[in-house]
């Protein structure tokens, strides 16, 4: 289970979030990298991650890669966390990247 200083209150209080950013990444590519399926891995700390508040949908899933981030359609929230898991073959190392940002508001439509 992830560190609660993972969670998404964390991350909105935080004044180094590049750096908390960062810590995650490290966490998460070490999961990954160790996993046996690195897919299965993928939807367990995004699963992880929720229970931490944060507002995690599968964006795109393919044979490589997860993209996970807040839901687009609906936002909850006014920031959000994407995290990018890239499991693409032996040669290449898996990979973990995370942001967080302030999501862009939309217009309203009366």
């Amino acid at each position: 289970m992830l560190s609660q200083r993972f969670s998404y209150e964390s991350f909105v209080q935080t004044s180094d979030r590049a750096r908390l950013c960062q810590e995650l990444e490290q966490v998460l590519t070490a999961r990954v990298r160790s996993a046996p399926s690195p897919e299965e891995e993928g939807h367990r700390i995004a699963m992880e991650l929720r229970e931490l508040g944060h507002d995690l949908w599968s964006f795109d899933e393919s044979t490589d890669l997860q993209v996970w981030c807040g839901n687009w359609a609906n936002p909850t929230r006014p920031y959000e966390l994407i995290v990018e898991v890239s499991y693409r073959d032996k040669e290449e190392p898996r990979t973990v990247s995370v942001s967080f940002r302030a999501r862009t508001p939309h217009p309203t439509h009366h």
